[in-house]
């Protein structure tokens, strides 16, 4: 099995120095047999399945694929989780090609956030950069690498709907296992609630724009709103720290994938275990999700769900309805995609939801951290794109 194709279990902030370096290996290994300029058409996504976690991979190989599928070019990426689960095929990357990275209208990216990314990134490829944003999707592109997470609001996917979907279908053997495990689950009830609460690095990352860590209380009392409106309701719950929260739905009897008898053979040996969660939230008929990317990708594969539901920042009504085909994927606090909150606000949450013990290790413990890995990674791209001038620069050293 190529180590390409096996999942990492660690988090963004756990691994990102890792990516980073592998990045930088791919650039300086890659054959550069043709030219930006060839005659054939390619379109490259050199970073797929290092920057951003299983989610974030799914947004990245679609929006690549659409955009390769409307200009008429081939595709080219390096291996990823999604070959062994959805039987994808693609050729390994042949070239380097100028990096086309992304850009929104409003909001920032990550290169806004962390502008020496973009040197860094044109100095792996030997060329300037150009942005890109939806416009992608309709107009295609060619001769270039995508760079950035390609979360884009759902109503520019929607004319894609049924290739999006037909994107992330599991292989035949692999689908037969999990349909054991789904015949099991609908034998529990008649409408299948599903839950994702995702909790660990959303601790970890208090400074994120878009990182909620929803009370256990919450879900309950939202469990509790809506729990007689259906027929024989059964609770899927799901979760990073599954034994911790499964106590507190203890009335709800939930079940999870521990409880399905799935053969789990094909996931281990690739560490994509969590694979079961992700497709059985996307056959749930109701479907609460963490502010995530992964549940929220789950839901757009949803083809039986009645209602959507997630948490909000107006802590006054604590969950919304959403339409996966027409929404933000995530939703950052102040409304517009925003990287990193500031600490005033990290405080503010962190009072509301994890109350004062919450708010103290969020002030003494993860905002120092998470401050200290900003600092590191940019201090990185600086040296790697710009070598020591950049580092002075950063610094504001003359």
């Amino acid at each position: 099995m190529d180590k390409d194709l096996k999942y990492s279990k660690l988090s963004e902030t756990d691994q990102v120095f890792r990516s980073l370096d592998s990045l930088n290996q791919t650039a300086e290994t890659t054959a550069t047999g043709l030219s930006a300029t060839s005659e054939r058409s390619v379109l490259t996504m050199s970073s797929l399945g290092k920057l951003g976690r299983f989610g974030n991979q799914l947004f990245q190989y679609a929006f690549l694929r659409i955009c390769a599928l409307k200009s008429n070019a081939q595709i080219e990426c390096p291996g990823w989780i999604g070959q062994p689960l959805f039987g994808h095929t693609d050729p390994p990357i042949t070239q380097r090609l100028p990096a086309a990275i992304e850009q929104l209208d409003q909001g920032e990216t990550l290169f806004d956030a962390f502008p020496e990314f973009i040197p860094y990134i044109e100095k792996m490829a030997g060329a300037p950069s150009i942005r890109v944003g939806v416009e992608a999707l309709e107009q295609g592109l060619t001769n270039v690498d995508l760079w950035g997470f390609f979360q884009v609001h759902t109503q520019f996917l929607q004319p894609h709907q049924a290739f999006f979907r037909s994107l992330f279908q599991p292989v035949p053997d692999l689908k037969a296992a999990l349909d054991v495990g789904l015949a099991k689950l609908r034998s529990q009830g008649k409408t299948i609630i599903g839950v994702h609460i995702r909790r660990g690095d959303f601790v970890r990352l208090p400074l994120a724009g878009f990182t909620l860590v929803v009370p256990l209380a919450w879900w309950c009392d939202w469990l509790d709103s809506i729990w007689d409106q259906f027929d024989q309701p059964v609770l899927f719950l799901c979760s990073d720290e599954l034994e911790r929260v499964l106590p507190a739905f203890a009335r709800f009897k939930p079940v999870t994938c521990n409880d399905l008898s799935i053969d789990l053979s094909q996931l281990q040996t690739i560490n994509a275990e969590f694979y079961v969660d992700f497709f059985m939230l996307s056959q749930c008929d109701i479907v609460g999700i963490s502010n995530s990317i992964f549940s929220f990708a789950a839901c757009l594969l949803n083809e039986r769900g009645q209602q959507f539901f997630r948490p909000c920042w107006d802590f006054s009504i604590k969950f919304v309805q959403f339409d996966p085909w027409n929404s933000l994927p995530l939703l950052y606090i102040g409304g517009q995609p925003k990287l990193l909150k500031r600490i005033d606000e990290a405080a503010k949450v962190a009072l509301a939801t994890q109350g004062r013990l919450g708010l103290l290790r969020c002030l003494c413990v993860q905002v120092p951290i998470s401050l200290a890995r900003r600092l590191l990674v940019r201090t990185y791209l600086s040296y790697q794109g710009k070598g020591w001038r950049g580092v002075f620069r950063l610094f504001n050293i003359t």
